[in-house]
């Protein structure tokens, strides 16, 4: 209901594109929490804004400058994360943390979270276990008072992990599990000194956040223009991103992708320039592929692309490779490169979004 509410407020109110072939941002201008803004960044576009380098900030700022009302806008930095290593998407967080890091989260018998120092404080802790493939979880409350640290490697020897809560649903199912036990360990951990991005992005951009703060969740400020701060309950406009190219989920030959891209999307992903190449990379890594993937590039007399361009002075072929095929991209020492493959060779491919 809470996001058929958000839907509801977005009717009307501008959305900016920014300009870019393979990536735009968009700000939603109407105010948001975290959970609301993760939602419908994610609904109607790829996620929260992954920021880059300053150039991406600094456009982002004039995004907000220009089109919102508000000072600020959530982007897609965080410095709190599951032991299991997912990203925290949701939260029910009773205030900002009162206690200097380490922090970890525990859950109240009302089901609000709160954090305690994770080396110091002892209570009782949630396991959870899941069978591959299957997507809910089986919890089980361990009633021996542990600090957070030796109840996750408990929970790592005996079950899957810590609990981790991914919606609203989840926290309910938690809390009730406990059978009304007093605040309890869930698998969550705040990091003052390091930001993971929620879409996954592989970004090494910051900045400081002055003063600190001890919350989890990144918001972009028009005054000072470019800086970051931190919170988890305040309201703000999001700051969301689509992204153009699609990734395949089944591998398929070159011919087989042609058709797929056409049939479903723009057409086969075509690299034209240096900056389509950088996106290209930050997609993949996003999504921990290493390749080969398919791209739409194929040999005739000369190697062109499949939207009829031919590959012009601006290339980034594999060293050693000889083109004589189709062409592919994959990872190799660090960098991603193009590379002919046999055009029967079944890899996933890359699409241009529609």
């Amino acid at each position: 209901m809470a996001l058929l509410s958000v839907l509801f407020m977005l009717w009307g109110v501008p959305l900016l594109n920014a300009t870019g072939r393979l990536r735009s941002f968009h700000v939603i201008d109407t105010t948001l929490s975290i959970n609301e803004a993760l939602n419908v960044c994610r609904t109607n576009f790829t996620d929260l804004v992954t920021i880059y380098d300053k150039e991406e900030n600094n456009e982002l700022v004039d995004i907000l400058k220009r089109e919102s009302r508000e000072n600020n806008g959530w982007i897609g930095a965080s410095s709190c994360k599951w032991s299991n290593g997912y990203s925290v998407t949701f939260t029910n967080y009773t205030s900002t943390f009162n206690i200097e890091p380490p922090c970890c989260g525990a859950i109240n018998t009302d089901g609000r979270w709160k954090f305690f120092n994770c080396n110091s404080t002892k209570m009782y802790f949630m396991c959870y276990d899941q069978d591959p493939g299957q997507q809910s979880y089986n919890y089980s409350l361990i009633r021996e008072n542990k600090t957070w640290i030796e109840a996750q490697q408990f929970c790592k020897e005996n079950h899957t992990d810590l609990v981790s809560i991914r919606n609203e649903t989840e926290n309910d199912r938690v809390k009730d599990a406990a059978n009304g036990s007093n605040s309890f360990w869930i698998g969550l951990r705040y990091n003052h000194y390091s930001s993971d991005w929620l879409d996954g992005g592989r970004s090494d951009y910051t900045q400081n956040i002055s003063p600190p703060s001890k919350a989890c969740f990144t918001f972009l400020s028009k005054s000072p223009p470019g800086s970051w701060f931190k919170s988890n309950r305040n309201m703000y406009p999001a700051l969301c991103y689509k992204s153009f190219i699609h990734v395949s989920e089944k591998e398929m030959s070159w011919e087989e992708a042609l058709d797929y891209c056409v049939s479903n999307y723009s057409g086969f992903l075509t690299i034209q320039s240096e900056n389509d190449q950088i996106e290209t990379e930050r997609e993949l890594k996003r999504r921990n592929i290493s390749g080969p993937v398919w791209v739409g590039l194929r040999q005739s007399r000369l190697w062109i692309w499949t939207n009829g361009l031919q590959v012009g002075n601006w290339t980034n072929w594999k060293g050693g490779c000889q083109p004589e095929h189709c062409g592919a991209i994959e990872e190799a020492d660090g960098q991603y490169r193009w590379c002919d493959k046999d055009c029967k060779f079944k890899f996933r491919v890359l699409c241009e979004r529609k």
